[in-house]
């Protein structure tokens, strides 16, 4: 990793070079993040949209808070249900979910935070998925939305996005948050299917949806990066 002064502000960035069209920003922690481009893409414009980027980075980097131990859970809350989690050793790593018994059993071969969360979010991402699809499934057929593949990712500053063609991705991570504020960021991109930025139209459609979508948007804002768990 190299470092670079943002505003007096040490940071850590890594650069991935790989087989994309643009350069993008990932933030890793607090002080560090890491930079995605094409292969050829020189130095110069690398430290370039780094610059003009700080504000954003120091911005957002300054929501991400420190992670609580995962070995220390003992519940987890998934959309306003509080789910009873056990860690189990065994030779062999696998999770069970049980919804109906709100309970999570943690069957793991390692006692160390790395492999507890390796093997807890490898289940609880395509559980995730489950989630969302059924939400997207449910405000579809309530509002007519049309849209395209769903996916998720593992972003530590944003919470979804839709592309040009109707797709939606989520961090699956906003199933920790507290139901109202999850809907409220499917219904947010689900609204970018017919308006893409984010003028008046675009707040008052989402106001149809969701009429409590401005303090929604606020505690996201505030709150919502606090309740990530990886």
């Amino acid at each position: 990793m190299a470092t670079i002064l943002l505003q007096n502000q040490p940071f850590e960035y890594q650069i991935n070079r790989k087989g994309i069209r643009s350069i993008r920003l990932r933030l890793i922690s607090k002080k560090s993040f890491q930079i995605s481009c094409p292969h050829l893409t020189p130095e110069f414009l690398i430290q370039k949209f780094i610059k003009n980027n700080s504000d954003w980075i120091i911005n957002h980097s300054s929501k991400i808070s420190h992670k609580k131990s995962i070995l220390g859970l003992k519940t987890i809350k998934i959309l306003d249900n509080s789910y009873e989690i056990q860690w189990i050793k065994t030779q062999r790593d696998s999770v069970i979910i049980e919804e109906v018994e709100q309970k999570i059993y943690s069957n793991i071969s390692l006692f160390s935070e790395s492999h507890a969360k390796k093997v807890l979010e490898a289940k609880l991402r395509p559980f995730a998925l489950k989630l969302i699809k059924k939400e997207l499934a449910n405000l579809s057929k309530n509002f007519n939305f049309k849209y395209g593949k769903v996916t998720v990712r593992n972003q530590s500053s944003r919470y979804g996005s839709c592309s040009g063609h109707g797709n939606l991705s989520f961090n699956w991570q906003i199933i920790f948050f507290p139901y109202p504020q999850f809907q409220h960021i499917l219904l947010h991109e689900l609204t970018h299917l017919d308006i893409k930025n984010h003028s008046s139209k675009f707040w008052g459609q989402l106001t149809i949806y969701d009429s409590k979508c401005k303090f929604h948007n606020l505690w996201l804002k505030k709150e919502g990066t606090k309740c990530f768990l990886f």
